[in-house]
């Protein structure tokens, strides 16, 4: 892996602290079964190699800032490291953790620059032919005018809002990686609003959401019909929603460094491209206690529904909604219905629709199918959660 940044050689020995930074280019390597890290800049024109088992210590607190520091014992010195990059200072990261934890990684070979890059390669800025565009620290709304796009990378930057017209592109590839997402309760609630167009619904491909500090997927990319990828590493999910069984063309998944504690049982007879679930709370005991399907009936005074298992007028709208499922914006919906959306599922026997409320809740064993699966070493398995209807004369299904 090879990154361009600003870099500081701190000499630990020394009594005077080095501050000043150098224009580097810094690349991980392999030389038969011993890994390294290269440095070239002015200082050393001719390639410095730092050996990896040399490394004594990563700090990391800041890398969500770009920043992240390297300590070796042979030289003894600190590699400071500042990348505007930050999604691949993070690659660089996890690469650099994977490789000290034992594990076999094959890097590819690049070839280190003869000289180091002044300043990153930009796209074509606001060519309204172009096919691509990377925007640089925050949106601009000249890129709506920019109608050929297929793909946007709003990455690394400040996002108080996504404008809905977002969702009039026919974007294939769309990544809001790293990026500063509203604190606004109102900007929050029309985030997602550009999925509900249908031109985007029908051409997007990719859609990556990695370092957002996401809580839960928002139930709108179930809109993104034609979805074959979705990464939303490194975030704070500890579930995935039922609901993200309708994207019937998933084909790789990618959700590492989150809190996940189980999955929705919907994902188990899909077969993956690649998966990638490393680095969960799936392991973890007693981990279903905090089951989010708990907590939403724990609001609720169900008492009633559960002795005559009555529906209110909005759970069945509600049904009628997911029956049709049409692209809409979430401020069309009474907001006690938005949580609905979070703990709805499929019947596991009848495949109908069906409520917490109305369902018992149940917990299988297993590792997800894939032709490629990234997980924890001793993960052999990991819990899927499951609806069925409690109620057999509505199911149909013997249980």
């Amino acid at each position: 892996m090879l990154i361009t940044c600003s870099l500081i050689i701190q000499d630990l020995n020394a009594t005077r602290p080095n501050t000043r930074s150098l224009r580097s280019c810094v690349m991980t390597k392999r030389v038969n079964d011993d890994y390294y890290v290269c440095v070239k800049n002015s200082m050393f024109p001719n390639i410095m190699s730092y050996k990896l088992t040399m490394l004594q210590n990563i700090y990391h607190k800041f890398i969500n800032d770009g920043k992240i520091g390297l300590e070796f014992s042979e030289p003894k010195q600190a590699l400071l490291i500042v990348c505007d990059d930050k999604r691949l200072l993070y690659l660089f990261f996890r690469q650099l953790k994977t490789i000290i934890a034992g594990k076999n990684v094959n890097i590819r070979t690049h070839l280190m620059p003869k000289t180091v890059p002044t300043k990153k390669v930009q796209m074509n800025r606001f060519d309204p032919m172009a096919l691509q565009f990377s925007s640089i620290q925050r949106f601009d709304n000249r890129i709506l005018n920019m109608r050929h796009l297929k793909t946007l990378l709003l990455e690394d930057c400040d996002l108080p809002k996504i404008p809905f017209q977002i969702g009039q592109l026919s974007l294939e590839y769309f990544s809001i990686s790293g990026s500063k997402l509203p604190t606004s309760k109102n900007e929050q609630d029309v985030l997602w609003n550009w999925t509900s167009i249908t031109t985007i619904c029908n051409s997007l491909r990719t859609l990556k959401m990695d370092s957002i500090g996401l809580k839960t997927l928002p139930f709108e990319i179930s809109f993104l019909k034609n979805l074959e990828t979705l990464s939303a590493r490194n975030n704070k999910l500890s579930y995935l929603p039922q609901i993200i069984g309708e994207l019937k063309k998933l084909e790789c998944l990618f959700v590492a460094d989150n809190s996940i504690k189980y999955f929705p049982h919907i994902l188990s007879s899909k077969i993956f491209k690649e998966i990638d679930i490393s680095n969960n709370l799936f392991q973890l005991p007693r981990s279903l206690e905090f089951d989010h399907i708990k907590i939403y009936l724990d609001t609720l005074n169900t008492e009633n529904l559960r002795h005559v298992g009555i529906k209110p007028l909005s759970h069945l709208a509600f049904n009628n909604i997911l029956d049709n499922l049409i692209p809409f914006k979430r401020q069309d919906l009474p907001r006690s219905l938005w949580t609905h959306f979070d703990v709805v599922g499929r019947c596991m026997l009848c495949n109908k629709w069906i409520l917490p409320n109305y369902s018992r809740v149940t917990h299988t064993f297993g590792l997800p199918k894939a032709k490629r699966i990234i997980k924890d070493q001793r993960a052999n398995g990991l819990p899927w959660q499951s609806l069925i209807c409690r109620y057999s004369a509505e199911c149909g299904c013997p249980y």
